[in-house]
């Protein structure tokens, strides 16, 4: 039944949004950098160029359909931030000088490179555990004939989370949290 909301068809137009989102990228980027020149007409044709190369690979289409989402939601979750620290009185300067924070930086370098893990690991993470266990590279275990659980199986989502929810592992991210707080308040400027 169709409705009003109903944006399934958007799903046959996916290659089309990558396309553009590429162009638009490396065209800004050669405008912006001047690497080229000055040209529109050279930094135009690079991008279209650019742009119709990722139809060339599907996996990229769906890495980027993946990844984009949630760097938007991000990027509206720190709009938001900013606009309700305005909001409680903070000036622009105040936002530029906080944005100028290594710290800051850090944190959303760390964002990005979730997100393209994320992205990665859910376009790449099936296929590549299925073509190891074809290759004969990986081993099932058995117990008296019944297949074992953990992170040695066919099913990708299956070992990710047997990894991340291993108490060793949950251990160890909790110790790194307490180091990683330790080290920034220990070295942290006192004013």
């Amino acid at each position: 039944m169709a409705t009003i909301l109903d944006i399934g068809i958007l799903q046959s137009f996916d290659f089309i949004f990558p396309v553009l989102l590429v162009f638009s990228i490396v065209f800004a980027v050669l405008q912006k950098t001047k690497v080229i020149g000055d040209s529109i007409g050279i930094n135009s044709t690079i991008a279209i160029a650019a742009s119709f190369m990722v139809l060339l690979s599907e996996t990229l289409v769906k890495i980027i359909n993946f990844i984009v989402p949630w760097f938007t939601v991000a990027i509206i979750f720190f709009i938001l931030v900013i606009l309700m620290f305005q909001v409680f009185g903070a000036k622009e300067t105040d936002v530029a000088k906080a944005l100028s924070d290594k710290s800051l930086q850090w944190l959303l370098i760390g964002v990005a490179i979730v997100i393209l893990t994320a992205g990665f690991g859910t376009v790449l993470g099936q296929q590549l555990t299925e073509a190891s266990f074809q290759a004969g590279t990986a081993v099932v275990g058995e117990i008296n004939g019944t297949t074992t659980s953990g992170v040695s199986t066919p099913n990708f989502q299956q070992n990710i989370y047997a990894t991340l929810f291993n108490t060793k592992v949950l251990g160890l991210i909790i110790l790194f949290g307490v180091a990683i707080f330790a080290v920034a308040l220990l070295t942290g400027s006192s004013k």
